[in-house]
């Protein structure tokens, strides 16, 4: 028993340590220019996936929180980041990041002890933003790019819960 408790524990460090190497190496990368977005080109992996929607900002919120509401989802938060930044003097166009959740996903990943590190990439973060020439994006993580480094359990939940938002995504922009 005690040698299963001692296993257990060497389990949730090894994820603990995992995740925190993880998050480290990201902002290592992210801070010193390296990160790209999809399209373009580079031998480095595409941290972020686009999609550009053929609707306005306004319109493709709207129909992406309706999207979001029909597959199933919810949102749990929506920062409108343009709107913090005016207040604080700085004018910027329409960025919107949502939280999004699929409780059959997350249920899955927060049910085990051993995966809960994993939830500070919880929940699924979506960006809808307008930039200066008026195109409207919707980014997201690109989640094949970090799954490898996941055990494989939440490897899986991570592809199923990503090729929904992907549709999601889709069903918006079209």
């Amino acid at each position: 028993m005690n040698n299963e408790i001692i296993l257990s524990n060497h389990k949730s460090r090894f994820y603990v340590l995992m995740i925190a190497g993880l998050m480290l190496s990201f902002m290592v990368w992210m801070f010193s220019g390296h990160a790209i977005a999809q399209g373009t080109a580079g031998d480095q992996p595409q941290l972020v996936q686009v999609a550009q929607s053929k609707k306005s900002f306004s319109e493709t919120l709207k129909i992406f929180k309706e999207e979001v509401s029909k597959a199933g989802w919810s949102v749990l938060n929506a920062n409108n980041m343009a709107g913090v930044l005016s207040e604080r003097g700085f004018t910027l166009h329409p960025v919107v990041i949502l939280d999004i959740c699929s409780g059959k996903y997350s249920a899955r990943i927060l049910g085990k002890d051993e995966y809960r590190p994993i939830s500070a990439f919880m929940p699924c973060r979506v960006s809808i933003y307008q930039t200066s020439d008026g195109k409207v994006f919707i980014a997201r993580m690109n989640t094949g790019a970090f799954v490898k480094m996941m055990p494989s359990e939440v490897a899986e939940v991570m592809l199923a819960s990503d090729d929904e938002v992907a549709k999601i995504i889709a069903k918006t922009v079209r």
